[in-house]
C-alpha cells in the first residue's frame, strides 16, 4: 500500500513481483516519471534529477516520462500555479506540460496486467498535484487479470487517506489540516470527509477480503 509517490510505487512494485497479492494504490499515476529532489537549492525546494528515473530495479533505473521544465523552472511552474490556486502545493501544470510534450511511451507505464490477486486504486477529481482521476481510468482500461476495483472521488484532494489514518497521524487537527493545504477541501469539507471515511471502509473491507483468501493468485 502507498500513496501519492508511494501509491505508484506499490503499483510498480506488484507489477514485478507476482506473490503480491494485495496491492492498493492512493492516488497513484500509472507511468513512472522523472527522479526528483527535495531540499534546498537556489531558492528552490524541489528539482529534477538529471537522467535519473524515480525507480530502479536490480541497479537499472526503469523507463520514465521526463519532465519537460528544467531546474530552475521546474518549481517556479509549482510555486506560480500554488500561489494562483492557493493551494498547499499544486503540481498540475508540470504533469500535463510535461506529457503534452512527451507522450506516455508504453515502456513508462506500470504493467497493470502483470498484477495478480486484488488491485484497489483510490483517487479524486479535485486532486491538484497530478490527474489521478486520469491515470486510474487509464488503468482501468489496460487489460489485466487481477481483481481491479478503480474507486474515483469527486472530492478528497490528494489526502484520500483513510479518515482513521489520518487521525492516528494527527491525533489533533486532522480535519483543519486538510482544510489548510487545499482549496477545494477548504470548499467541500464535508464531501471530503465522507470520502475519507468511505475509503477506511473500502481498505478494510479489501485487507478483510484478503486475510479470508477470498482473493485468488490470479485475481
Amino acid at each position: 500500500m502507498g500513496a501519492s509517490t508511494t501509491g505508484t510505487l506499490a503499483l510498480t512494485a506488484a507489477s514485478y513481483f507476482e506473490d503480491i497479492t494485495l496491492t492498493i494504490g492512493l492516488t497513484p499515476s500509472d507511468f513512472i516519471w522523472q527522479g526528483f529532489m527535495q531540499g534546498k537549492k537556489d531558492g528552490c525546494k524541489e528539482w529534477p534529477i538529471e537522467g535519473e528515473s524515480l525507480f530502479s530495479y536490480r541497479e537499472k533505473p526503469l523507463p520514465y516520462m521526463p519532465f519537460c521544465y528544467k531546474h530552475p523552472q521546474y518549481w517556479h511552474v509549482i510555486e506560480q500555479e500554488t500561489k494562483r490556486t492557493g493551494d498547499m502545493i499544486n503540481s498540475r501544470k508540470l504533469f500535463y506540460d510535461s506529457e503534452a510534450v512527451h507522450p506516455i511511451l508504453e515502456e513508462e507505464k506500470i504493467k497493470i496486467e502483470k498484477i495478480h490477486g486484488k488491485l484497489l486504486l483510490i483517487g479524486a477529481e479535485d486532486d491538484v498535484l497530478w490527474d489521478a482521476a486520469k491515470y486510474i481510468r487509464r488503468m482501468e482500461e489496460r487489460e489485466h487479470i487481477c481483481k481491479l476495483e478503480a474507486v474515483v472521488y469527486k472530492y478528497g484532494t490528494h489526502f484520500v487517506f483513510p479518515e482513521s489514518m489520518l487521525k492516528m497521524m494527527l491525533p489533533i487537527g486532522s480535519a483543519s489540516f486538510v482544510k489548510f493545504a487545499f482549496q477545494s477541501a477548504r470548499k467541500h469539507p464535508k464531501e471530503c470527509l465522507e470520502t475519507r471515511i468511505d475509503i477506511d471502509v473500502r481498505i478494510r473491507n479489501a485487507i478483510e477480503e484478503w486475510k479470508k483468501g477470498e482473493v485468488g493468485y490470479g485475481g
